[in-house]
């Protein structure tokens, strides 16, 4: 899921009119007029972010946009700032709405979900490396009874590996391009084996 992603974003930055406002002027430009503002342009990037999250827009677009305006290390702790707040958004409003306004259409998910009598942080942590789309999976566990805290520790741990592989990309246009996609594709295979491994292990990823 995790190459496919991938494709799938390269391709969108490579075909699409969106090529026009990567390129490296354009990315330098942003670059510039955010460190001449520095506290709006990460209100901005936060705002936005949080938004697309909201809306269903994937996290690896915010990783990539975060590695690409701010660098890795800055990239990195606001784009992973930006989907927990709006994964936690998503979490909240499923848990107020409840499972009646859900029920029928994720029945099937929480079915699996239900069978499963796991740790809350492991049944989180497990659930995010589901190739499920960030709305529904946030969603999903807004239905369940695991705890606010759990919910937020699981999110972040889950997603932080894909979180630095997408930010390593964003974040390669600015210098030690080839280091930091050999560390993001070492990053890639990694988290590939652990999920395989995961999934031949674990009842909950065997069933989904």
């Amino acid at each position: 899921m995790l190459f496919v992603s991938i494709f799938f974003i390269f391709a969108i930055f490579r075909f699409t009119p969106l090529k026009d406002y990567t390129t490296l002027d354009r990315i330098r430009g942003i670059k510039k007029i955010v460190e001449l503002y520095p506290y709006k342009g990460v209100f901005l990037f936060l705002t936005i972010s949080f938004l697309f999250v909201i809306v269903g827009v994937p996290k690896s677009i915010i990783c990539i946009g975060g590695g690409l305006i701010f660098g890795f290390w800055k990239g990195l702790l606001l784009a992973s700032t930006a989907v927990i707040a709006g994964s936690f958004t998503i979490f909240i409003i499923a848990r107020l709405l409840g499972a009646p306004f859900f029920y029928k259409r994720l029945k099937k998910y929480l079915t699996v979900i239900e069978r499963y009598k796991g740790n809350q942080f492991i049944t989180v942590l497990l659930l995010k490396q589901i190739p499920l789309p960030c709305l529904l999976n946030n969603t999903l566990l807004g239905l369940t009874p695991v705890s606010i805290p759990m919910f937020l520790l699981g999110s972040l741990v889950g997603q932080l590996p894909s979180n630095i592989v997408f930010t390593l990309y964003g974040s390669s246009v600015h210098g030690n391009t080839l280091l930091k996609i050999f560390l993001a594709t070492i990053i890639i295979i990694a988290l590939f084996i652990c999920v395989r491994y995961l999934g031949s292990k674990s009842k909950l990823l065997k069933e989904f």
